[in-house]
């Protein structure tokens, strides 16, 4: 084993991760735990959405390598080009790329890179051998058994610097790529000196990049003509390896494209996928409306109008009963999951107490899991109150099917309702006369028995003596909006959460005011959707959405005047009223790092504080990853009694740390009464990472029983299939939970965060 006496970097590892936040921890932690072997890190985060990039960030923050470089990209560039862009910032002539990691045996490690560099040849590979013609290849393409890209250590030295470069139309397989370009022996070993983390699959390289491999063989010198026409019979073959879809699917699948591209501003691309769509289905609502928008923001009036003219004759050929020129109101109704008897009732007040000659009713069904389907194609077939369906092939949140519903809407207001709304009086009507009343304003919403706005509680109707009182803000459980207002909701909050707040801002911001009704009420059976969701006010993408919410507006945190008025110990206390536990503010971190000096630290550990005191300091010092601190304090509080709300956060602390026994001590202290839906996802969750599967099954079947529509269990089935190699089976779990919430489960890959 070579033993290095300075800490000049010998190895240069490029990490590229794109929504990985679960293998963070475990791959940066793998290197940055080695004693012997110096190496620099260069790491590139793709334009992750959940969380790993501050996950990088954190581990970077708390180990301190002198020899790291991070970046970070705002919008995806793949893996071939975040591989090439560091591979221009490395400093060493021995190159890893490594999707994931999990372990790393340091002493082979260092003899891969001594035996690399002493070796004339510039690849070495573990555990793989290299097929040596055509027809080996021709079959190990056809089999699909792909090393993983760790599996190859590269000595750029040996490679011609034409040569040295990753493909960038490549997804995975780079290491096979560079073999079959640079065409030479290699160094081999018959033992790995890594390990992949738990999430890492073999990888299963689609018909994409099985392309760019065989085009790879072909543009090797002295293929023969028999093998030439073997590679391009196997490059016919391809389209019956990847996954063909229907016409109707593809034009599902080029809608959601152009809706992507219209919000980035691509709006001639947007219109190029529409024109296929429409060439298709020449009389699909959804893409003449999205066309018409489109039009609109090119400026190409005259076009949008023809366009509006001929939906207007397409309504009226299907329902000659209909003439969108009356509606008044459009009431936009989004649903999800098992919500058909919600929907059921609602609807059934919508008919009792609204206009049918001057309402239009628009359902976004967002792939709902029982049979919300038949249920709508019933009413549609009666044409109940003028309707439209849109269905979304996954729930695409509640922000963008209101935005869904405001383009299709017709009517001079749209009334946004959730499913489980019922009215109980002529609210539409009502809501209507008074925005016809009062121009100024854009946006209403009445009171109700339950809702986050405390200024909407039915309770304080006695508290306001005017016909319309202004408000900052609405909660979107029922609000009237102007249409041609022209303001959208903010799709970045996804499933719930803040997008209501939001819209009042923008509202005011665009100068029209906000207000309450008070003397139009209706029944809001609150959390029908959000809790089957496993969403509450202390769930991640809360505390995600105040941070984005907070920034957005620029709210501030707290008060510099107020807190500089306690003292330094206090001032402590009150940061952790204010810090965002799950993404805490920057100005919040810079004065807690002021205050948290190293004589404030002595202090800490040597006060006796009360339990109270004591839980704040837990609390503050987890959000501020202070473990070291945190932990002795932990120890105080063993025997005290915990709010629930401070056990959860803790387990959520060491649960994405894999720490599972800090997990279960903290489970395990919960009362009866603080047992939730949530604690039983902890304990099922570690029980499958742990593998122990035959307690597991039990367990996942008594809680799909109590939550059918939680995307965590779905996820959590598709673990114990993938872990008994039931691929099948697995991917159609894991592909429901994607179908619940895509924003935070992927279709085909173990992502999952448990929040």
């Amino acid at each position: 084993m070579e033993i290095y006496m300075d800490q000049k970097p010998r190895l240069s590892v490029l990490l590229s991760f794109q929504n990985q936040r679960d293998e963070v921890e475990s791959s940066l932690t793998a290197f940055f735990e080695l004693e012997t072997v110096p190496f620099e890190l260069i790491i590139i985060d793709d334009a992750s959405t959940d969380g790993t990039g501050q996950a990088i960030q954190s581990l970077l923050d708390y180990y301190q390598h002198d020899h790291t470089f991070f970046f970070e990209h705002t919008a995806p560039a793949g893996r071939g080009n975040c591989l090439n862009e560091a591979l221009q910032q490395a400093n060493t002539s021995i190159i890893w790329v490594p999707s994931s990691v999990q372990e790393i045996d340091e002493e082979k490690l260092a003899e891969a890179i001594s035996s690399l560099r002493n070796a004339d040849v510039p690849c070495l590979t573990q555990t793989f051998s290299i097929p040596g013609n055509i027809n080996q290849w021709v079959n190990f393409i056809q089999d699909g058994d792909f090393p993983y890209d760790g599996q190859f250590m590269w000595n750029l030295n040996a490679i011609p610097s034409a040569k040295q470069f990753f493909n960038p139309y490549l997804n995975q397989c780079h290491g096979i790529d560079w073999i079959l370009r640079l065409g030479v022996d290699t160094l081999q070993l018959n033992d790995s000196f890594f390990s992949v983390t738990e999430f890492e699959q073999t990888p299963a390289p689609s018909a994409a990049d099985r392309q760019e491999l065989i085009l790879s063989l072909l543009r090797q010198p002295g293929v023969q003509s028999d093998e030439r026409q073997l590679l391009i019979n196997l490059l016919l073959d391809l389209p019956a390896i990847s996954e063909t879809k229907t016409t109707m699917e593809h034009g599902h699948d080029l809608l959601e494209k152009a809706v992507a591209l219209k919000k980035d501003g691509q709006l001639s691309a947007a219109l190029e996928c529409i024109e296929e769509v429409l060439e298709n289905e020449p009389g699909n609502p959804d893409a003449k409306q999205l066309k018409i928008k489109i039009l609109e923001r090119k400026r190409r009036f005259v076009e949008a109008s023809e366009l509006k003219h001929e939906l207007q004759s397409d309504a009226k050929t299907i329902h000659p009963e209909l003439d969108t020129t009356d509606i008044k109101t459009s009431i936009i109704v989004p649903t999800a999951l098992y919500g058909k008897p919600a929907l059921e009732h609602c609807l059934v007040s919508v008919g009792e107490f609204c206009n049918p000659a001057n309402t239009e009713l628009i359902i976004i069904d967002n792939a709902s899991l029982d049979d919300t389907h038949d249920y709508l194609q019933e009413i549609k077939e009666k044409n109940f109150f003028n309707n439209t369906v849109i269905t979304n092939k996954q729930n695409r949140g509640f922000a963008a099917s209101v935005n869904q519903g405001l383009e299709a809407a017709a009517g001079q207001y749209a009334c946004i309702i959730h499913n489980d709304v019922e009215f109980t009086s002529p609210a539409i009507t009502m809501m209507e006369q008074l925005m016809d009343e009062h121009p100024e304003y854009a946006l209403v919403g009445p009171l109700a028995d339950s809702t986050l706005n405390p200024d909407q509680l039915a309770k304080n109707a006695d508290m306001y003596d005017q016909a319309i009182v202004q408000t900052d803000y609405l909660d979107s459980f029922c609000m009237m909006v102007r249409t041609d207002a022209g303001i959208t909701m903010d799709e970045e909050y996804t499933l719930a959460f803040f997008d209501d707040i939001d819209f009042s801002f923008q509202m005011r911001k665009a100068g029209y005011k906000v207000g309450i009704i008070p003397q139009v009420q209706v029944n809001h059976h609150y959390g029908t959707t959000t809790f089957a969701l496993d969403l509450d006010t202390e769930s991640e993408l809360y505390w995600k959405n105040i941070a984005y919410f907070n920034e957005k507006w620029g709210v501030e945190t707290y008060s510099e005047d107020e807190l500089k008025s306690l003292g330094r110990f206090d001032q402590l206390l009150a940061l952790d009223k204010l810090v965002n536990p799950l993404y805490p503010e920057k100005a919040i971190q810079e004065r807690f790092e002021e205050l948290f000096t190293d004589e404030m630290r002595t202090e800490i550990m040597k006060s006796d504080y009360d339990a109270e005191t004591l839980q704040h300091l837990v609390h503050l010092t987890m959000v501020m990853e202070k473990r070291d601190i945190m932990r002795r304090l932990e120890d105080r509080l063993d025997d005290a009694e915990l709010p629930a709300g401070l056990i959860y956060e803790l387990v959520r602390f060491y649960f994405d740390r894999n720490i599972y026994s800090r997990c279960l001590h903290y489970l395990n202290k919960l009362t009866s009464q603080q047992e939730s839906l949530q604690s039983e996802l902890y304990r099922l969750a570690i029980l499958i990472d742990e593998k122990k599967i035959e307690d597991a099954i039990p367990k996942l079947t008594e809680l799909l029983d109590k939550a059918p529509s939680n995307p965590h269990l779905y996820k959590l089935a598709g673990d114990i299939h993938s872990f008994e190699n039931n691929s099948e089976e697995a991917e159609s779990f894991y592909a429901l939970a994607h179908q619940i919430n895509p924003f935070n489960f992927s279709e085909n890959e173990k992502e999952f965060f448990l929040k």
